[in-house]
């Protein structure tokens, strides 16, 4: 069982800012003590779906340490990179958010765990990861401006950054794996009527 927050939802569960907790791995005891060893020895002695539901939810609301809602001017960000892909977005955000780009910056990054810019790029990479597999025969350059990219280059490079593969390389051995993994269903098959 565990729990997957949206995008920025964890912050108020942290008691930390959640910047400092952004590209690490940490246990949930080191946030929330001794008590995340019981939840979990409790969760798996429970035997009904229901009540360990319910009994996550209600230590998740104990170690509430902040409110549920965000600043406004990031839920105003959360809310609109999630449908948009703009490049310019982020800046046209800072101004009508209200404080000053600085601070929306900083309250961003406090709540959410990365900056603005980082956390649209990530958004955006995630959305062509979505697209990728759907497209048969992909038009780079199309889909770098559809999805806000100044052009091919700049999809390709931010494609490397966050999997490490080239589009056309991560391509292939998604399709690599997906026959591997039909080659593996089928001998298991065969294995099975023998």
């Amino acid at each position: 069982m565990g729990v997957h927050f949206k995008q920025g939802g964890a912050f108020p569960f942290l008691g930390v800012p959640a910047d400092e907790l952004a590209d690490t791995h940490i246990a949930l005891e080191t946030v929330w003590g001794r008590c995340a060893g019981e939840i979990r020895e409790q969760v798996c002695a429970t035997a009904s779906p229901l009540k360990r539901f319910r009994l996550l939810e209600e230590t998740l609301l104990r170690h509430l340490f902040r409110p549920l809602t965000h600043h406004a001017a990031v839920a105003l960000a959360l809310d609109t990179l999630a449908r948009s892909s703009s490049r310019a977005l982020v800046r046209k955000l800072a101004r009508e958010a209200g404080p000053s780009e600085r601070r929306f910056i900083d309250v961003f990054r406090f709540e959410v765990g990365l900056k603005p810019k980082l956390f649209n790029r990530v958004l955006r990479f995630q959305r062509v990861l979505r697209l990728l597999p759907r497209i048969p025969a992909s038009n780079w350059a199309q889909l770098a401006l559809d999805e806000g990219y100044f052009d091919q280059s700049h999809l390709i490079r931010d494609f490397l950054a966050f999997s490490g593969f080239a589009p056309a390389d991560w391509l292939r051995r998604l399709r690599d794996l997906r026959v591997l993994h039909q080659v593996s269903r089928l001998s298991n098959q065969a294995a099975g009527q023998a």
